[in-house]
C-alpha cells in the first residue's frame, strides 16, 4: 500500500513536467530547384514539425498569386510519432507538409511570403522563398513568332469588355486581337468570374457559336483560379474555354454568347442545393482582307518547307516516294501544293497528313504530302522546287518558302507493253497425209439393243439442261452478291459497322478514322465527285454550291473537324462521347442521302 502514493506522486511529476514544457516547432518553406527554366517542374514544400505540441493548420498565402506557375499536383502528408523517455513522460512528435508540383510557363522572379503554421494557438512562420524561372530554348511555340500570353482576367479601373456584370457570377469573352486579317489566328478565351464556391465536378460550360471561323479547341482539363477585383468586389476567375479561331471571310464576324451552369457548394448538410446558370454576351471581330496584290494560293502564318526522296536510283518502271513537309505557325489545313509536271515521270494522287498542336496560345503544325513518282523513261529526272506563299500578320508582308530541287536516276530500258492477244502459231510446212492399206471389203454389224433404250440415256439427256440451269443460277447469285457488296449503301453500312467494332474494341483512333471515312463516302456518293482531300473551307463552299442547306453543311463540317481533332487526342475520349459521335454521324449520313442538293 505504501507503493501507491509513490506511484501517484511520480505520475503527477511526469504530467506536470510534460504540461509545462514548451513545444519545439520548426516551419520550413523550400523549393527544388529554386532556379528553373520555362517548361520545367518545380517542387514546392511547406512543412511544420513539432515536438510536444498540436498542429492546428499550415497555410501558404501566395499559392494562387502567380498564374505563370501552374499547379500540376498537390499532396498532403501528416505523419505522427510517439516516443517515451525516462523522466520526461510521453513525447508526441508530429508534422504536417503540403507538397506542390508546379510547371513554369513563363520566366520571371516569384517571391513567396513565409508559410504560416499554428501550433497550440500560437503562430509560427518560415523564412520567405524566391523562385527564379529563366527562359529556355523551347519557349517559342512557332518559328519567328513570340508566345502569346493570356489576357489579364480583370482590370478594376477600366470598363469590363465582353461581359455583363453580375455581383455573384458572370462570364467574360476575351478575343485577341479584336481586328485581324482573314486567315489570321484569333485567340478566344471564356472566363468565369464568381464569388460563389463551386461544387465539385459540377461545372458545365457551353462553347459559344463561332460562325465564319475555323476553330481549333485547346481543352482545359485542370481548373486554376486567379484572383481579380472588379468594381470593388473580389472574384475567383476560372478560364473555361480556350480556342484558336481563324476567320474565313472578311467583314465583322460575331462570336455567340457562351453559357455555363454549376452547383454552389454547400457549407453544411442543412444548406439547400443551388444551381446557377449564366450566359455571356456576343463579341465581334473585325476581319480585314489581305493586301493587294495577293500571290496565288497564299496562306496566313509563318512557314518553311522541305522535301526529300526515299531513294535516288531506280529501275525504269519502278517508283520513288517524294515527301514534302510544310512546317510553321498557322492553320496548316489551308495549305495547298500543286506538283509541277515532270517529263517522263507519272505522279499518283498524294496522301496528305496533318499534325497540329496549340502551344502557349499559338497553333502550329505540319502538313505532309507523299507522292508516288513512277519513272516511265530512263535517265535523270528532276523534281523542281515547290514554293509556298504566305502572309505574315506580324510584319504585314508577303513572303515565300521553297524546297530545294531534287533528282533521281532511272536505269534500264523501258518495258514494252505485252500484247493482249498473241498470234496463233503457224507451222512452216504441213505434214503430208498418210493413208492406210486399201481394204477390198467391209462388214457392218448393228448392235442388237438401241442406245435410247439404255438406262443411262435419260440421265445423259438431262445433264446439259441441268448444267445450264446451275450455271445461270450461279451467275445470278454471284451478280447479286457483287451488286449488294459494291452498292453505296452496302459500303456505307460496312463503314458504320467497322466504326461500331472499333468502339466496342475501345480504339478511339480507329473509330474516328472510320467515322471520317463514312462521312466522306456519303458526301462523295451524293456529289458524284471525290472530296476526301479537300480542306474544310473548300468543302464548305462546295457543299453550299451543291444545294445543301446551311444547317446540314455546318453539322458536316463540325463533325469532320471534331473527328479530326479527336484522332490526335484519342486518349482523352470516353465511350459515351464516341457513342454520341456515332449517332450524330448516322443522322448526318441519313440527311446527306435524303438531301435534294444538286448531285
Amino acid at each position: 500500500m505504501r507503493l501507491v502514493p509513490a506511484i501517484l506522486f511520480a505520475s503527477l511529476v511526469l504530467i506536470a513536467d510534460y504540461a509545462g514544457a514548451q513545444p519545439e516547432v520548426s516551419v520550413t518553406l523550400s523549393a527544388s530547384p529554386s532556379e528553373a527554366r520555362v517548361g520545367e517542374m518545380i517542387r514546392l514544400e511547406a512543412r511544420v514539425q513539432t515536438q510536444g505540441g498540436s498542429i492546428e493548420g499550415l497555410q501558404l498565402e501566395d499559392l494562387r498569386k502567380y498564374p505563370e506557375l501552374e499547379i500540376v499536383s498537390h499532396q498532403t502528408m501528416r505523419p505522427m510519432q510517439f516516443s517515451f523517455g525516462f523522466g520526461r513522460g510521453v513525447q508526441k512528435q508530429s508534422s504536417l507538409a503540403h507538397i506542390y508540383v508546379f510547371r513554369a510557363s513563363a520566366e520571371g522572379t516569384f517571391a513567396f511570403s513565409p508559410a504560416i503554421a499554428k501550433v497550440d494557438g500560437k503562430v509560427h512562420r518560415s523564412e520567405p522563398l524566391t523562385i527564379v524561372v529563366r527562359g529556355g530554348a523551347g519557349t517559342s511555340s512557332a518559328p519567328g513568332g513570340p508566345s502569346a500570353a493570356p489576357p489579364p482576367p480583370g482590370d478594376p479601373d477600366a470598363e469590363l469588355s465582353g461581359a455583363k456584370f453580375d455581383a455573384r457570377a458572370f462570364l467574360r469573352t476575351v478575343v485577341e486581337p479584336e481586328e485581324a486579317y482573314v486567315g489570321q489566328q484569333v485567340n478566344v478565351t471564356v472566363y468565369l468570374y464568381t464569388r460563389l464556391r463551386l461544387g465539385p465536378q459540377s461545372l458545365t460550360p457551353t462553347k459559344p457559336p463561332m460562325d465564319g471561323f475555323w476553330v481549333h479547341d485547346d481543352p482545359i482539363t485542370n481548373l486554376q483560379a486567379q484572383s481579380a477585383s472588379v468594381r470593388g468586389l473580389n472574384y475567383q476567375v476560372y478560364p473555361l474555354i480556350r480556342s484558336a479561331a481563324f476567320p474565313q471571310r472578311t467583314g465583322e464576324l460575331t462570336l455567340g454568347a457562351p453559357r455555363v451552369s454549376f452547383d454552389v457548394a454547400r457549407m453544411s448538410l442543412f444548406d439547400a442545393a443551388e444551381r446557377v446558370e449564366r450566359e455571356g454576351i456576343p463579341v465581334s471581330v473585325r476581319v480585314k482582307p489581305l493586301p493587294l496584290p495577293t500571290p496565288p494560293n497564299v496562306v496566313v502564318g509563318q512557314y518553311r518547307a522541305q522535301a526529300r526522296l526515299d531513294r535516288t536510283s531506280v529501275s525504269t518502271g519502278d517508283a520513288v516516294t517524294l515527301r514534302v513537309d510544310v512546317i510553321g505557325a498557322g492553320n496548316v489545313q489551308d495549305l495547298r501544293i500543286d506538283l509541277p509536271p515532270m517529263v517522263g515521270v507519272r505522279a499518283l494522287q498524294p496522301a496528305i497528313r496533318d499534325r497540329q498542336t496549340l502551344n502557349a496560345g499559338k497553333l502550329s503544325g505540319t502538313r505532309s504530302w507523299e507522292w508516288i513518282l513512277i519513272a516511265e523513261t530512263p535517265g535523270r529526272h528532276e523534281v523542281p522546287p515547290i514554293e509556298i506563299h504566305y502572309f505574315d500578320p506580324e510584319t504585314e508582308t508577303y513572303a515565300s518558302a521553297g524546297t530545294t530541287p531534287l533528282s533521281f536516276t532511272a536505269t534500264g530500258a523501258a518495258k514494252a507493253p505485252s500484247a493482249t492477244i498473241e498470234p496463233a502459231r503457224v507451222d512452216a510446212e504441213e505434214a503430208p497425209a498418210e493413208f492406210g492399206p486399201i481394204r477390198m471389203y467391209s462388214a457392218l454389224e448393228r448392235d442388237r439393243s438401241p442406245v435410247r433404250s439404255r438406262d443411262w440415256f435419260a440421265w445423259l439427256l438431262a445433264i446439259p439442261p441441268m448444267a445450264f440451269a446451275i450455271l445461270v443460277l450461279g451467275v445470278a447469285l454471284s451478280r447479286r452478291r457483287e451488286e449488294q457488296s459494291t452498292t453505296a449503301a452496302a459500303i456505307q453500312r460496312k463503314l458504320l459497322r467497322s466504326a461500331r467494332a472499333a468502339l466496342e474494341a475501345s480504339d478511339p483512333r480507329e473509330f474516328y478514322d472510320r467515322v471520317v471515312a463514312s462521312l466522306t463516302h456519303a458526301l462523295e456518293t451524293r456529289l458524284g465527285q471525290p472530296v476526301g482531300g479537300l480542306p474544310h473551307t473548300e468543302l464548305r463552299v462546295r457543299l453550299s454550291a451543291s444545294g445543301f442547306d446551311d444547317d446540314l453543311v455546318e453539322r458536316v463540317i463540325n463533325e469532320l473537324e471534331g473527328a479530326d481533332f479527336a484522332r490526335f487526342a484519342a486518349s482523352g475520349i470516353n465511350r459515351d462521347e464516341m457513342e454520341h459521335c456515332l449517332q450524330r454521324s448516322a443522322a448526318i449520313i441519313d440527311r446527306v442521302q435524303a438531301s435534294k442538293g444538286i448531285a
